[in-house]
């Protein structure tokens, strides 16, 4: 087994790992709006019944959540880019700049 941590406390379990991809069993499928940009931005991931690693994970991106033909869902994520990180940062600042101009012009009515 293996416990996700999201950066709000949100746990998701997970019942095996193959290669990058996360498992659930018996036909169990996430509910995948927990994998906001918010909620990956840290966390950890700990495998609960094998060598207890403790994973510790920053700026993932949710992939996508794929049922299998044995009714298994698999779930991927991976590592963003500075790239991406970097507009993240920009787009964040745009908007932060839009907003103070707006207070700004409605003081000025």
């Amino acid at each position: 087994m293996y416990n996700m941590t999201l950066a709000d406390g949100t746990v998701v379990k997970f019942a095996d790992m193959n290669g990058t991809n996360y498992i659930t069993k018996d036909q169990t499928e996430i509910d995948t709006s927990v994998f906001t940009d918010e909620n990956l931005k840290s966390g950890s991931i700990v495998h609960t019944t094998g060598d207890k690693e403790t994973i510790e994970f920053e700026n993932w991106a949710f992939i996508q959540q794929q049922k299998q033909p044995d009714g298994d869902y698999y779930i991927a994520f991976r590592q963003k880019s500075s790239q991406e990180l970097a507009d993240e940062l920009r787009d964040a600042y745009i908007t932060a700049l839009e907003e103070a101009l707006i207070e700004l012009y409605e003081s000025t009515l």
